[in-house]
């Protein structure tokens, strides 16, 4: 299914596909709670863990994957959670990482992930101004320069009244860095709109 997604995409004129690299056990505790949206969109009954445990991928289908994007010449990138998963993206020769908004309250980890050396494309949602500015920080100490911010409605779906679309602009002004826009609407709109304040 992810090499058909790969081959449309490819078809429909995208320049980059992303996945997500995970461990169900490295991401949360057996303990830990359903999100709102996952209760309303999943089993109640399953735990989170279990739910995550579906949806991991094998490290061999990344390879394969990967050669799919590189017959069809799409970039390949993959949100990444922790260390373990940064080793293996990079042993698999990725362009650039992607960071989930969590890891705009996670320096060290942003940091770990800067020093390969590659750009790194950090969403923020639900982070404050103070926990980017610290992150951003964090990354530069590296001497890595090659940071994009993504303005992030953390909810899914994510109603268009809440994009806040100019949080690109704040972020650009006070960090200097190009920024852009991840979306989780249910339609184009806040993806079209985007582009004018910056993305």
């Amino acid at each position: 299914m992810a090499m058909e997604l790969v081959r449309k995409a490819k078809r429909c004129g995208a320049d980059c596909v992303k996945f997500q690299t995970f461990k169900a056990e490295r991401l949360v505790t057996k303990e830990a709670p359903k999100a709102e949206y996952q209760l309303k969109t999943t089993d109640a009954k399953e735990s989170q863990i279990d739910m995550l445990k579906k949806l991991e991928m094998a490290e061999e289908s990344y390879r394969k994957i990967l050669q799919c994007c590189q017959e069809n010449e799409i970039i390949f990138l993959s949100t990444t959670y922790n260390v373990e998963d940064v080793d293996f993206l990079d042993s698999l020769g990725v362009p650039a990482f992607k960071l989930a908004s969590i890891s705009a309250a996670e320096p060290s980890f942003a940091a770990y992930t800067a020093k390969k050396g590659k750009p790194v494309i950090l969403s923020t949602g639900m982070a404050t101004i103070g926990e980017v500015d610290e992150t951003v920080r964090a990354i530069k100490e590296t001497g890595n320069e090659q940071l994009i911010l993504l303005q992030c409605t953390t909810n899914y779906p994510s109603r268009l009244e809440d994009a806040n679309l100019l949080a690109m602009q704040t972020m650009h002004i006070a960090f200097g860095l190009q920024v852009g826009y991840s979306d989780h609407t249910q339609d184009d709109t806040a993806c079209i709109v985007s582009v004018a304040p910056g993305a």
